[in-house]
């Protein structure tokens, strides 16, 4: 499968920033240990929720999301089922 944006320019210019910044982080990471990967992303964790309203063209949209301590799928096998 495979999937085609068509982006303007400066869309093109986020998505190269934002490929390189994660690029950067998985280098920095890939270079602690264990234990200093785990205290990096606690400090670098999103701690507030992924909820929120959103009014378009009149109607409210509630957006919730919830994740369960048991789900064994990973992100991007959740994606790639939902995309096929």
């Amino acid at each position: 499968m495979s999937i085609v944006l068509e982006l303007t320019e400066k869309e093109r210019e986020i998505v190269d920033e934002v490929l390189e910044r994660l690029d950067n982080t998985a280098e920095y990471l890939a270079g602690l240990s264990h234990e200093e990967r785990l205290n990096w992303l606690r400090t670098h964790q999103f701690y507030h929720p992924i909820s929120f309203e959103r009014e378009i063209d009149g109607t409210v949209y509630s957006v919730n999301a919830h994740f369960s301590d048991k789900n064994t799928e990973t992100v991007e096998g959740k994606v790639m089922r939902i995309l096929d």
